[in-house]
């Protein structure tokens, strides 16, 4: 599953963003704002940093800026999911945080987070100031349960990950995995266990799943290309690896491949551009639909 850095543009001058999610299932990934969830019916499995997590209705998770993370949300499972600006936190506790990352709700919590996406959506006078103001009295109740530490420095193994992922995006063609070895410092064997874990799949299948993303952007943007120069410039050795990878992680051939076709684990360049990490089959329930049943 590709982590990538998520960047979210909001339509106004709002630092809240709350969403209600069925069947969310998205691959790993990063933004520089906080991120809560909180399930409302079903079960979810969520992987945050090297943490595994299961979310059943009432329960909740923290997750920080900056932090890698996925959700896998099972049949029928609905799930509030908010972003948060990291400034809202920064002068709410002065740079502490609770010691877990699962919280308890009794329902008051789901109750101001269906607020909050009321006044996102109505967008009446003040209503950034509000919508803020909610969510800093959820955060508030979450941080008095539990007993607060200083945060915590991001890991160096994980920024080091994220690190080699960017390069992944940036020198597919000819990256190999003694290269992805040497930049982490590992041994090959602690390597190739750490990036599965990591990344829910080998380093082989990241950078063939890279490179086949790569051939459908350019298989769109440049129709006259012969499909045997995408392949050599898209890292593959041979043409029958490339029809072979390309069919298995698109489920077509480059010939076959519809013109409005896009890869579901679709990424941009991690820093300069904006990734939609979440995957198809998920539904973001409208606003009218989740307060008229």
């Amino acid at each position: 599953m590709i982590a990538k850095l998520e960047k979210r543009y909001y339509a106004g001058n709002e630092r809240v963003w709350v969403g209600e999610y069925k069947n969310l299932h998205n691959i790993s990934h990063w933004h520089m704002e906080h991120e809560l969830i909180l399930c409302k019916t079903g079960t979810a499995h969520i992987t945050l940093n090297e943490h595994e997590y299961s979310l059943t209705p009432g329960k909740g998770l923290l997750c920080y800026s900056g932090n890698i993370h996925s959700i896998n949300a099972g049949q029928d499972c609905v799930l509030f999911v908010s972003l948060i600006d990291e400034r809202t936190t920064t002068s709410l506790t002065c740079g502490r945080m609770p010691t877990q990352s699962l919280f308890h709700d009794d329902g008051h919590i789901q109750n101001q987070l269906m607020e909050i996406r009321r006044e996102l959506y109505e967008k009446q006078p003040f209503f950034e100031q509000r919508t803020l103001a909610l969510m800093i009295l959820i955060l508030v109740d979450i941080y008095r349960a539990q007993p607060l530490i200083g945060c915590q420095q991001e890991n160096a193994q994980v920024n080091r990950y994220k690190q080699l992922l960017n390069r992944v995006d940036t020198d597919y063609s000819s990256i190999t995995f003694d290269d992805a070895v040497e930049f982490m410092n590992f041994s090959p064997a602690y390597f190739s266990r750490y990036f599965k874990k990591q990344a829910g799949m080998t380093f082989s299948q990241y950078l063939s799943t890279v490179r086949v993303e790569k051939a459908v952007q350019l298989i769109h943007s440049e129709p006259n290309t012969k499909i045997t120069e995408i392949c050599a410039n898209c890292g593959f050795t041979t043409i029958r690896n490339f029809n072979r990878e390309f069919r298995r992680i698109t489920g077509y051939t480059p010939k076959e491949l519809p013109k409005n076709f896009v890869l579901n684990t679709r990424t941009l360049p991690a820093i300069y551009g904006s990734f939609d990490p979440t995957l198809s089959g998920t539904e973001l329930i409208d606003y009218v639909d989740a307060t008229n049943p």
